[in-house]
């Protein structure tokens, strides 16, 4: 076989000149497939991490929250949509909070006042149907969606310089009866 095979480089004229280092066209294409699939990995793997931060905030956030009255048995946290967060909250289940396991209830129930705390995926799109039915009642509303505190919600995610951050309504909290702790406010950003 030609050296010139075994050369990722040559001269312009077709002559053979020596390459930077002799690498075999095989192990040329293995670094390039390779350095492809590490950019395609991890972003993959940055939006695993998201979810699984997005996750712990749901389950962190609802520590500094103050319902008027909690059921006994449980704590339910309803999640509305389909999502990589949804799928991670499920794991979530048994775990104490509030001193009560966590009851975690996939798709939206008929009632979702039944809700202590209510997820909506990022695909969901029935939050404005949602909204009136929640009016009212002590039911913490978490989302990643666009605007999500903006829009009526009460805890929303917002991306901020490669971190996950939170926004808190607190007007809606105060209309669903729901007192937020000072501590967790001064980590948010407050919206109207």
């Amino acid at each position: 076989m030609p050296s010139s095979a075994w050369m990722c480089a040559t001269e312009p004229a077709g002559r053979p000149r020596p390459a930077l280092w002799p690498v075999p066209w095989p192990a040329c294409l293995s670094l390039l497939l390779a350095a492809c699939l590490l950019a395609c990995v991890l972003p993959a793997r940055a939006a695993e991490l998201e979810a699984k931060v997005k996750a712990a905030y749901v389950f962190h956030v609802i520590k500094f929250v103050d319902w008027p009255a909690l059921p006994g048995d449980a704590l339910t946290l309803c999640i509305s949509g389909n999502d990589a967060v949804s799928a991670l909250l499920g794991d979530l289940a048994g775990k104490a909070v509030k001193e009560r396991p966590l009851r975690i209830l996939t798709g939206l129930p008929a009632d979702p006042t039944q809700c202590q705390v209510l997820y909506v995926g990022g695909p969901e799109r029935r939050w404005a149907e949602l909204q009136p039915r929640l009016r009212g009642h002590s039911v913490l509303t978490v989302s990643d969606q666009d605007g999500f505190a903006r829009n009526g919600g009460i805890v929303g995610f917002y991306p901020e310089a490669g971190r996950i951050r939170l926004e808190i309504n607190p007007e809606a909290a105060r209309q669903a009866n729901l007192r937020i702790s000072a501590k967790l406010l001064e980590l948010a950003r407050t919206v109207p």
